[in-house]
């Protein structure tokens, strides 16, 4: 039995899990916005949230020396574009602290990760390992060319929980992950809708800079002329119009909520406008997932729900009616990332698997013409 640690931590949140082989016998999960003040230095951070860690595992009777490996949530790194699990050593480690700023505050938890994890594993000398980051990018040459030669679409989305969902309902069906033809939709803050064939993401919308269906507080694709309007006839600098985009657009631009229960509560008591906007949420993930089904030639096995706005029953039956035709619909309300983060390193522990190791000169993809 290997028993495996999980990281995972958020902006203002640290979740912990202890893993004897795949199965979660222990979790933790604290929110501490009061003690996140924006000030807070990364350094001061990895250092609050390794106490955390320890103050937990001791209260459960465990020492690091007790497990075989780390298993940690991985900031998006260009140059990791392979799905599968990484060890975190030689050029990823290099890669991973590049994104770690001691003495500024960090961007997300996923940018401190790595110096919390190596600390609490070089007592024991234990591997840390990092499972299918944002940056994986699987998508075919045709789904990466855009509208300007020498830019390709670029890709970040929720690969982790894409791909262990992809694998749970895999199982389901009877059938191997690299078998099976899925549409995951991920539902969360962000919206990522995938389209899986060979246990590839052939095609994804990059919900890293906001392109696909609007989200509780994202605006979703604009269109360019709107961008440019924003940029030059309003005079808007590039830090207001991502603030615009990225946090107070979706939900939260059109009704003041960025959660969906709230929104559908709104609408619920009658009120037209609000009705008008979660369907119009619900449309367009439904759109996005209809893109993705093309790109599989409407040869499926199943589109798959998932992330915390599945657990809207008028989301799942919504957009069920619509796309439904195209192939069975389920749902995985929730997210799976813990789970996802300890079974790629088991795979690796119990010899699955080998670990991804990034060569010294390990550089982003790149088209093949």
């Amino acid at each position: 039995m290997f028993k495996i640690l999980v990281l995972n931590l958020g902006g203002t949140s640290t979740k912990v899990a202890i893993f004897e082989d795949k199965k979660c016998v222990r979790d933790f999960s604290l929110r501490h916005e009061g003690e996140m003040k924006p000030s807070l230095t990364s350094a001061r951070q990895v250092a609050y949230r390794k106490g955390l860690v320890l103050d937990w595992l001791r209260g459960q009777g465990e020492g690091m020396e007790n497990f075989d490996a780390i298993a940690a949530r991985g900031p998006a790194i260009a140059e990791a574009h392979q799905s599968g699990t990484y060890l975190v050593e030689g050029k990823y480690r290099e890669l991973l602290l590049g994104v770690y700023v001691p003495d500024m505050p960090p961007i997300h938890g996923n940018r401190i990760i790595t110096p919390l994890a190596l600390s609490l594993a070089e007592g024991p000398g234990i591997p840390v390992y990092v499972t299918d980051p944002s940056s994986v990018n699987e998508m075919s040459d045709v789904a990466r060319v855009s509208g300007l030669k020498g830019i390709e679409r670029g890709i970040c989305f929720h690969a982790l929980n894409q791909k262990i969902v992809a694998r749970k309902h895999a199982e389901r069906i009877g059938k191997a992950y690299g078998e099976a033809r899925l549409v995951v939709a991920h539902m969360g803050g962000g919206i990522s809708v995938g389209a899986h064939r060979d246990g590839r993401v052939i095609d994804v919308n990059d919900a890293g800079v906001g392109y696909g269906p609007f989200s509780p507080d994202r605006a979703g694709t604009v269109g360019t002329e709107v961008m440019m309007t924003l940029a030059f006839d309003r005079g808007l600098t590039k830090e207001e119009v991502y603030r615009l985009i990225w946090g107070g657009g979706g939900l939260a631009s059109h009704l003041g909520t960025a959660e969906l229960k709230t929104a559908e509560a709104m609408a619920g008591d009658g009120d037209g406008y609000a009705d008008l906007v979660v369907e119009t949420l619900y449309y367009q993930i439904a759109k996005e997932i209809g893109y993705c089904a093309a790109a599989l030639g409407f040869d499926l096995d199943a589109v798959v729900l998932t992330g915390g706005m599945a657990y809207s029953g008028r989301l799942v039956s919504t957009i069920t009616k619509m796309v439904g035709r195209i192939a069975p619909v389920v749902a995985y309300p929730g997210e799976f990332e813990n789970e996802g983060l300890a079974a790629g390193a088991y795979r690796v522990l119990s010899g699955e698997e080998k670990p991804i190791i990034l060569p010294p000169d390990a550089t982003p993809p790149k088209l093949a013409y």
